[in-house]
């Protein structure tokens, strides 16, 4: 379902916040930065500010389409094709946004572990949803890590540590392939 007027005006404001956030985190590094000045720097209200992330690391971490009152991740999410969805994140997540400031997440212990808690709930969400489809709890819970933190995140990180050189979708493809077919079998 297409977004809303007030959800896409919302959205904009989202992005813009995580753009001047990441702007300054570059220029003044991300502990010498407030949440404050954040704010201040994106002409919204500290409340606003807390409202979409609830803290720093909530820059990183924050369904925009969640908060915005829109589905988010179960739109992307296709338990028949677990492969496609990684790569729809994955193609999703571009150059800019929150995966602007990947070197957050690989540096900054407090963005690592917010992130990495965000990433272990959505493996609590495939899992749980893989398992009422009829897998076995481990395998469901290996699937949804292998894909969540295997071919997700191993193949930002990748794209960060290769200097953003291609698209993060291609590295997801890559990852991906790493993977020995036939066992991990959706459906």
């Amino acid at each position: 379902m297409p977004l809303s007027l007030r959800q896409r005006n919302r959205m904009a404001a989202i992005r813009a916040i995580q753009d001047t956030a990441m702007e300054l985190f570059d220029s003044r590094g991300f502990h010498s930065v407030t949440i404050d000045d954040i704010a201040r720097e994106a002409a919204v209200s500290p409340s606003t500010f807390y409202r979409y992330f609830g803290s720093k690391e909530g820059l990183f971490t924050v369904d925009p389409f969640a908060a915005v009152g829109a589905d988010g991740f179960d739109e992307v999410l296709d338990l028949d094709d677990l492969p496609g969805t990684m790569t729809r994140l994955a193609d999703s997540a571009g150059g800019g946004g929150p995966w602007r400031g990947m070197r957050y997440v690989l540096e900054e212990p407090s963005v690592r572990a917010a992130v990495y808690a965000t990433m272990d709930a959505m493996v609590e969400r495939i899992a749980a949803a893989l398992a009422e489809r009829g897998h076995g709890s481990t395998s469901a819970r290996v699937l949804a890590r292998t894909y969540i933190f295997g071919v997700y995140f191993s193949a930002l990180e990748q794209w960060h540590n290769d200097g953003r050189a291609r698209p993060i979708a291609e590295y997801a493809r890559e990852a991906l392939d790493a993977i020995p077919s036939g066992r991990e079998t959706v459906g």
